[in-house]
């Protein structure tokens, strides 16, 4: 069966959770509109697959057809201890959607006072070397690299990252980082203060790398107070009330602050699962 944009149902709800599989980001909501058909067609390109054509019926790049379709579902799923669902949680959590991560995000950006110069999601080049980068960015042009090599092992400022504002990441080169480099680094940090994290579900794993990805191991201090608590509630088993825990976080910023909807939607998660979010 052939999907094209406009299409809507189960099946492009299966279409888009093999898309997020080779780092689409996609929300499973079931509507073949832009962002699916952007997909597709980046899908297609990582795949080499070429749009099928013959007589009867030629099908546009941005068009699922059944080579497409099977390919992606033949796909491993990427990074397993969180599954595409929990990898296009923490991605969006990140860059938001696709279309903004192409909008804002494929060109470095300098989030400002002590950070270095960040690419893809959330990679910061003031933590890396240049030898770790050809590593983790294996791929990206030599004489990119050297255009970067002002940028490691330091912090930003304006002028430099101007200096480099026409570099482009794209979507599916940063997933691939996101899911084989910074994915494993997060998940090896949260089993460091949570070494509970691998006798979880993946949806609640999920949530623990979140919010280590977002605020660290710290465990000192009142405003560390609930990440202790989380602590202390999975060494004794009780699982099921970590989530009052990561709500009560929302006490630490303003009430329309986005890291107070980054806590509600990890424990929402906790509490009800992938499918509650639309990530499966």
């Amino acid at each position: 069966m052939i999907l094209r944009p406009n299409d809507s149902g189960d099946n492009v709800k299966q279409l888009q959770r093999n898309l997020n599989k080779v780092g689409s980001a996609l929300l499973i909501d079931g509507d073949y509109g832009p962002g699916t058909r952007d997909a597709v067609i980046d899908a297609r390109s990582a795949l080499s697959l070429v749009a099928a054509r013959d007589a009867a019926n030629a099908i546009a790049p941005g068009e699922a057809d059944d080579a497409l379709q099977a390919a992606l579902a033949a796909l491993p799923q990427p990074f397993p201890a969180l599954g595409s669902p929990g990898v296009t949680f923490i991605a969006r959590l990140e860059i938001g959607s696709p279309k903004l991560y192409r909008d804002k995000y494929r060109h470095p950006e300098w989030p400002g006072e002590a950070s270095g110069i960040t690419i893809g999601i959330g990679y910061d080049l003031r933590f890396c070397t240049r030898e770790q980068f050809e590593a983790d960015w294996a791929g990206v042009p030599a004489a990119a690299v050297s255009r970067l090599a002002p940028a490691f092992r330091t912090a930003g400022n304006t002028a430099l990252c101007s200096s480099l504002a026409d570099l482009d990441f794209p979507l599916g080169l940063a997933m691939k980082v996101f899911i084989n480099r910074t994915l494993p680094e997060f998940l090896g940090k949260t089993r460091s203060i949570y070494p509970q994290v691998d006798r979880l579900s993946p949806a609640r794993r999920t949530a623990l790398v979140s919010l280590v990805y977002n605020r660290g191991t710290d465990l000192d201090g009142d405003r560390r107070r609930e990440m202790r608590a989380i602590r202390d509630r999975l060494a004794a088993g009780d699982f099921d009330s970590v989530a009052t825990e990561i709500d009560a976080m929302e006490r630490l910023w303003p009430p329309q602050s986005g890291l107070v909807k980054r806590r509600h939607d990890e424990a929402r998660l906790w509490r009800a699962g992938f499918a509650a979010l639309q990530l499966e």
